[in-house]
């Protein structure tokens, strides 16, 4: 059960990583002196989300010690990749 806990947490987590990541790619690809207050706005928004994200991965890490490291290690690179599937796939269907 431990597991799919964790294996959820990482998931959600990259995710949003990976979320906001997009959405600055997407969105602040212009010159940083034609963006005006909101845009910079948002972009100090999005980074403190991915810093948010970033340090909760990091406390999940060490929440579930009773996790073997190396089995660990692998709820991390699969909810990497799943994440980024699903979530590719779910903006593919909001494009589309």
């Amino acid at each position: 059960m431990k597991n799919i806990k964790a294996f959820m947490y990482f998931f959600l987590l990259f995710g949003l990583f990976g979320l906001t990541s997009i959405y600055l790619r997407e969105n602040f690809n212009k010159p940083f002196s034609s963006l005006d207050t909101m845009d910079i706005f948002r972009a100090i928004m999005a980074g403190l989300i991915e810093l948010g994200s970033l340090f909760l991965v990091y406390d999940t890490i060490s929440r579930f010690k009773e996790i073997s490291k190396v089995k660990r290690n692998a709820l991390i690179l699969v909810a990497i990749f799943c994440s980024m599937f699903y979530f590719l796939f779910l903006i593919g269907v909001y494009l589309w």
